[in-house]
Protein backbone atom coordinates (compact mmCIF):
# COMPACT_ATOMS: atom_id res chain seq x y z
CA UNK A 1 0.00 0.00 0.00
CA UNK A 2 1.32 3.45 -0.96
CA UNK A 3 0.46 6.58 1.02
CA UNK A 4 0.96 9.80 -0.97
CA UNK A 5 1.73 12.83 1.21
CA UNK A 6 2.46 16.24 -0.34
CA UNK A 7 4.13 18.36 2.34
CA UNK A 8 5.69 21.79 2.58
CA UNK A 9 7.55 23.30 5.53
CA UNK A 10 5.59 21.60 8.29
CA UNK A 11 8.16 19.08 9.54
CA UNK A 12 6.67 18.75 13.04
CA UNK A 13 3.27 17.83 11.65
CA UNK A 14 4.90 15.48 9.16
CA UNK A 15 6.86 13.70 11.88
CA UNK A 16 3.67 13.30 13.92
CA UNK A 17 1.87 11.76 10.94
CA UNK A 18 4.70 9.34 10.19
CA UNK A 19 5.01 8.27 13.83
CA UNK A 20 1.25 7.62 14.02
CA UNK A 21 1.35 5.50 10.88
CA UNK A 22 4.24 3.45 12.22
CA UNK A 23 2.58 2.97 15.60
CA UNK A 24 -0.84 1.89 14.28
CA UNK A 25 -0.12 -0.09 11.10
CA UNK A 26 -0.49 -3.85 11.40
CA UNK A 27 2.06 -4.49 8.64
CA UNK A 28 4.54 -1.66 8.40
CA UNK A 29 6.72 -3.70 6.06
CA UNK A 30 3.92 -3.69 3.45
CA UNK A 31 3.64 0.12 3.41
CA UNK A 32 5.50 2.80 1.55
CA UNK A 33 5.06 6.51 2.20
CA UNK A 34 5.69 8.79 -0.77
CA UNK A 35 6.63 12.27 0.46
CA UNK A 36 6.23 14.85 -2.29
CA UNK A 37 8.40 17.77 -1.18
CA UNK A 38 9.30 21.10 -2.76
CA UNK A 39 12.93 21.45 -3.78
CA UNK A 40 13.35 24.51 -1.53
CA UNK A 41 12.27 22.65 1.63
CA UNK A 42 15.40 20.89 2.95
CA UNK A 43 13.97 20.19 6.42
CA UNK A 44 11.05 18.19 5.02
CA UNK A 45 13.39 16.42 2.61
CA UNK A 46 15.50 15.36 5.60
CA UNK A 47 12.52 14.00 7.57
CA UNK A 48 12.95 10.35 8.48
CA UNK A 49 10.95 7.61 10.22
CA UNK A 50 13.07 4.46 10.56
CA UNK A 51 10.04 2.20 11.07
CA UNK A 52 8.61 3.05 7.65
CA UNK A 53 9.78 2.82 4.06
CA UNK A 54 9.92 6.45 2.93
CA UNK A 55 10.46 7.69 -0.59
CA UNK A 56 11.01 11.35 -1.42
CA UNK A 57 9.78 12.92 -4.64
CA UNK A 58 11.24 16.37 -5.24
CA UNK A 59 8.92 18.86 -6.95
CA UNK A 60 9.36 22.38 -8.22
CA UNK A 61 7.84 24.92 -5.79
CA UNK A 62 4.43 26.32 -6.60
CA UNK A 63 2.87 23.21 -8.18
CA UNK A 64 -0.84 22.47 -7.78
CA UNK A 65 -1.96 19.82 -5.31
CA UNK A 66 -3.22 17.81 -8.27
CA UNK A 67 0.26 17.87 -9.78
CA UNK A 68 1.88 16.87 -6.48
CA UNK A 69 -0.53 13.96 -5.98
CA UNK A 70 0.14 12.76 -9.51
CA UNK A 71 3.90 12.97 -8.94
CA UNK A 72 3.45 10.78 -5.88
CA UNK A 73 1.26 8.35 -7.79
CA UNK A 74 3.81 8.01 -10.59
CA UNK A 75 6.50 7.13 -8.04
CA UNK A 76 4.32 4.72 -6.05
CA UNK A 77 4.54 0.95 -6.35
CA UNK A 78 1.65 -0.24 -4.21
CA UNK A 79 -1.51 -1.90 -5.46
CA UNK A 80 -3.55 0.35 -3.19
CA UNK A 81 -3.01 4.10 -2.92
CA UNK A 82 -4.14 6.61 -0.33
CA UNK A 83 -4.07 10.41 -0.58
CA UNK A 84 -3.07 12.04 2.70
CA UNK A 85 -2.19 15.42 4.15
CA UNK A 86 0.66 16.06 6.55
CA UNK A 87 -1.71 17.42 9.23
CA UNK A 88 -3.34 14.03 9.85
CA UNK A 89 -2.89 11.56 12.70
CA UNK A 90 -3.71 7.86 12.28
CA UNK A 91 -5.67 6.76 15.37
CA UNK A 92 -6.87 3.23 14.63
CA UNK A 93 -4.62 0.20 15.24
CA UNK A 94 -4.66 -2.21 12.30
CA UNK A 95 -6.17 0.31 9.89
CA UNK A 96 -4.16 -1.08 6.99
CA UNK A 97 -5.45 -4.63 7.37
CA UNK A 98 -9.02 -3.31 7.66
CA UNK A 99 -8.59 -1.44 4.38
CA UNK A 100 -7.17 -4.52 2.68
CA UNK A 101 -10.21 -6.52 3.80
CA UNK A 102 -12.46 -4.01 2.06
CA UNK A 103 -10.66 -4.53 -1.23
CA UNK A 104 -10.61 -8.30 -0.74
CA UNK A 105 -14.43 -8.23 -0.77
CA UNK A 106 -14.39 -7.18 -4.46
CA UNK A 107 -12.39 -9.35 -6.85
CA UNK A 108 -11.98 -6.60 -9.47
CA UNK A 109 -10.40 -4.09 -7.00
CA UNK A 110 -12.78 -1.30 -8.10
CA UNK A 111 -13.59 0.06 -4.66
CA UNK A 112 -13.26 3.42 -2.93
CA UNK A 113 -12.49 3.08 0.77
CA UNK A 114 -13.42 6.15 2.77
CA UNK A 115 -11.92 6.63 6.24
CA UNK A 116 -13.26 8.82 9.06
CA UNK A 117 -11.49 12.20 9.32
CA UNK A 118 -13.67 13.33 12.30
CA UNK A 119 -14.59 16.51 10.35
CA UNK A 120 -16.59 15.57 7.26
CA UNK A 121 -16.98 11.94 8.32
CA UNK A 122 -19.49 10.24 6.00
CA UNK A 123 -20.54 13.48 4.27
CA UNK A 124 -17.48 13.63 2.01
CA UNK A 125 -14.77 11.15 1.15
CA UNK A 126 -11.58 12.66 2.55
CA UNK A 127 -8.24 10.82 2.28
CA UNK A 128 -9.55 8.32 -0.29
CA UNK A 129 -8.03 4.88 -0.81
CA UNK A 130 -8.28 3.43 -4.32
CA UNK A 131 -6.63 0.66 -6.28
CA UNK A 132 -4.10 0.89 -9.06
CA UNK A 133 -6.77 -0.67 -11.27
CA UNK A 134 -8.96 2.40 -10.76
CA UNK A 135 -6.05 4.77 -11.41
CA UNK A 136 -5.21 3.04 -14.68
CA UNK A 137 -8.81 3.35 -15.86
CA UNK A 138 -8.90 7.00 -14.73
CA UNK A 139 -5.58 8.01 -16.32
CA UNK A 140 -4.01 8.67 -12.91
CA UNK A 141 -5.12 9.24 -9.35
CA UNK A 142 -6.49 12.74 -10.02
CA UNK A 143 -6.35 15.55 -12.60
CA UNK A 144 -3.28 17.77 -12.26
CA UNK A 145 -5.24 21.01 -12.66
CA UNK A 146 -6.91 21.10 -9.24
CA UNK A 147 -5.12 23.74 -7.18
CA UNK A 148 -6.13 22.38 -3.76
CA UNK A 149 -9.82 21.52 -3.51
CA UNK A 150 -12.23 19.06 -5.14
CA UNK A 151 -9.64 16.28 -5.56
CA UNK A 152 -11.40 14.00 -3.08
CA UNK A 153 -14.74 15.09 -4.55
CA UNK A 154 -13.51 14.18 -8.03
CA UNK A 155 -12.54 10.66 -7.01
CA UNK A 156 -15.71 10.12 -5.01
CA UNK A 157 -17.89 11.36 -7.86
CA UNK A 158 -16.45 8.75 -10.21
CA UNK A 159 -17.77 6.12 -7.81
CA UNK A 160 -21.06 7.96 -7.22
CA UNK A 161 -21.60 7.87 -10.99
CA UNK A 162 -20.73 4.18 -10.96
CA UNK A 163 -23.49 3.85 -8.36
CA UNK A 164 -25.93 5.43 -10.83
CA UNK A 165 -24.99 2.54 -13.10
CA UNK A 166 -25.99 0.05 -10.41
CA UNK A 167 -22.56 -0.64 -8.90
CA UNK A 168 -22.29 0.81 -5.40
CA UNK A 169 -18.59 0.53 -4.62
CA UNK A 170 -17.93 3.11 -1.87
CA UNK A 171 -17.16 1.66 1.57
CA UNK A 172 -17.20 4.08 4.48
CA UNK A 173 -15.18 2.90 7.47
CA UNK A 174 -16.29 4.96 10.49
CA UNK A 175 -14.02 3.02 12.83
CA UNK A 176 -10.85 3.78 10.79
CA UNK A 177 -9.97 7.21 12.13
CA UNK A 178 -7.45 9.46 10.39
CA UNK A 179 -7.92 12.62 12.41
CA UNK A 180 -7.58 15.81 10.41
CA UNK A 181 -6.22 18.74 12.41
CA UNK A 182 -7.39 21.41 9.95
CA UNK A 183 -10.68 22.48 11.51
CA UNK A 184 -12.32 25.02 13.77
CA UNK A 185 -14.77 24.15 16.50
CA UNK A 186 -18.12 25.93 16.43
CA UNK A 187 -20.09 26.93 19.56
CA UNK A 188 -21.90 23.59 19.50
CA UNK A 189 -18.58 21.74 19.66
CA UNK A 190 -18.74 20.47 16.06
CA UNK A 191 -15.64 20.46 13.88
CA UNK A 192 -15.90 22.55 10.73
CA UNK A 193 -13.59 23.09 7.77
CA UNK A 194 -13.50 26.34 5.81
CA UNK A 195 -12.03 26.59 2.32
CA UNK A 196 -10.03 29.48 0.91
CA UNK A 197 -12.70 31.24 -1.22
CA UNK A 198 -10.24 32.44 -3.86
CA UNK A 199 -8.90 28.94 -4.53
CA UNK A 200 -12.37 27.40 -4.34
CA UNK A 201 -13.55 29.92 -6.95
CA UNK A 202 -11.16 28.23 -9.38
CA UNK A 203 -11.42 24.59 -8.30
CA UNK A 204 -15.22 24.40 -7.96
CA UNK A 205 -15.93 25.38 -11.60
CA UNK A 206 -13.16 23.07 -12.75
CA UNK A 207 -14.88 20.20 -10.93
CA UNK A 208 -18.11 20.97 -12.78
CA UNK A 209 -16.28 21.16 -16.12
CA UNK A 210 -14.81 17.68 -15.60
CA UNK A 211 -18.14 15.89 -15.19
CA UNK A 212 -17.86 14.36 -18.68
CA UNK A 213 -14.44 12.98 -17.76
CA UNK A 214 -15.79 11.40 -14.58
CA UNK A 215 -18.71 9.90 -16.47
CA UNK A 216 -16.28 8.30 -18.93
CA UNK A 217 -14.29 6.84 -16.03
CA UNK A 218 -17.47 5.43 -14.47
CA UNK A 219 -18.39 3.80 -17.79
CA UNK A 220 -14.95 2.21 -18.06
CA UNK A 221 -15.26 0.86 -14.51
CA UNK A 222 -18.70 -0.56 -15.25
CA UNK A 223 -17.36 -2.31 -18.34
CA UNK A 224 -14.39 -3.73 -16.39
CA UNK A 225 -16.67 -5.05 -13.65
CA UNK A 226 -18.72 -6.92 -16.25
CA UNK A 227 -15.73 -8.08 -18.31
CA UNK A 228 -16.78 -6.09 -21.37
CA UNK A 229 -14.60 -4.26 -23.83
CA UNK A 230 -17.35 -1.93 -25.06
CA UNK A 231 -19.57 0.47 -23.17
CA UNK A 232 -23.33 -0.02 -23.39
CA UNK A 233 -25.31 2.84 -24.90
CA UNK A 234 -27.91 2.21 -22.22
CA UNK A 235 -25.28 3.02 -19.58
CA UNK A 236 -24.38 6.21 -21.43
CA UNK A 237 -27.99 7.34 -21.53
CA UNK A 238 -28.36 6.73 -17.81
CA UNK A 239 -25.40 9.00 -17.02
CA UNK A 240 -26.58 11.70 -19.42
CA UNK A 241 -29.33 12.48 -16.93
CA UNK A 242 -26.78 13.45 -14.25
CA UNK A 243 -26.15 17.18 -14.33
CA UNK A 244 -25.44 17.95 -10.65
CA UNK A 245 -22.90 15.75 -8.87
CA UNK A 246 -23.90 17.04 -5.44
CA UNK A 247 -27.32 15.44 -5.82
CA UNK A 248 -25.63 12.03 -5.88
CA UNK A 249 -24.36 12.41 -2.30
CA UNK A 250 -27.30 10.62 -0.74
CA UNK A 251 -26.94 8.90 2.66
CA UNK A 252 -27.35 5.45 1.11
CA UNK A 253 -24.58 5.84 -1.50
CA UNK A 254 -21.99 4.21 0.78
CA UNK A 255 -21.73 0.73 2.14
CA UNK A 256 -20.44 0.66 5.73
CA UNK A 257 -17.57 -1.33 7.24
CA UNK A 258 -18.60 -2.81 10.60
CA UNK A 259 -16.86 -5.31 12.90
CA UNK A 260 -19.01 -7.98 11.28
CA UNK A 261 -18.13 -7.02 7.70
CA UNK A 262 -19.41 -4.69 4.98
CA UNK A 263 -23.13 -3.97 5.25
CA UNK A 264 -25.72 -1.78 3.58
CA UNK A 265 -26.51 1.46 5.43
CA UNK A 266 -30.16 0.54 5.93
CA UNK A 267 -29.08 -2.64 7.72
CA UNK A 268 -27.73 -0.43 10.51
CA UNK A 269 -31.09 1.20 11.13
CA UNK A 270 -33.22 -0.47 13.82
CA UNK A 271 -36.41 -2.13 12.65
CA UNK A 272 -39.82 -0.82 13.68
CA UNK A 273 -40.14 -3.61 16.23
CA UNK A 274 -36.72 -2.74 17.71
CA UNK A 275 -37.69 0.94 18.00
CA UNK A 276 -40.95 0.02 19.72
CA UNK A 277 -39.18 -2.36 22.09
CA UNK A 278 -36.46 0.17 22.96
CA UNK A 279 -39.03 2.90 23.58
CA UNK A 280 -41.01 0.60 25.88
CA UNK A 281 -37.86 -0.33 27.79
CA UNK A 282 -36.70 3.25 28.33
CA UNK A 283 -40.06 5.05 28.75
CA UNK A 284 -42.42 2.28 29.79
CA UNK A 285 -45.65 1.34 28.09
CA UNK A 286 -47.27 4.66 28.97
CA UNK A 287 -44.32 6.51 27.45
CA UNK A 288 -44.63 4.35 24.35
CA UNK A 289 -48.33 5.16 24.09
CA UNK A 290 -47.61 8.90 24.38
CA UNK A 291 -44.89 8.65 21.70
CA UNK A 292 -47.31 6.88 19.34
CA UNK A 293 -49.99 9.48 20.06
CA UNK A 294 -47.57 12.30 19.21
CA UNK A 295 -46.66 10.58 15.97
CA UNK A 296 -50.36 10.31 15.02
CA UNK A 297 -50.93 14.00 15.82
CA UNK A 298 -47.92 15.05 13.73
CA UNK A 299 -49.26 13.18 10.71
CA UNK A 300 -52.76 14.59 10.95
Amino acid sequence: MSLIVPTRRRPELLRRLLASLAETAARREALEVILVVDADDPESLATAEPRLALRHVVAAPGQTMGHLNMAGYEAARGQYLMLLNDDVTARTPGWDDAIRRCFAAFADDLVLVHVNDLVFQNRLCTFPVVSRTFCELAGGICPRDYIRYRIDDHIEDCFNLLGVLGERRIVYAPSIVFEHANYVENPAGLRQYFSDPEILAVDAPRFEQLLDQRQAIALRMKARIHGRTEVSQRWRRRLEGVQDSLLLRTPDRQKVLTPGGIVEPWELKPSLWQRVRDCARTKGWRGLARALARRVVQRV
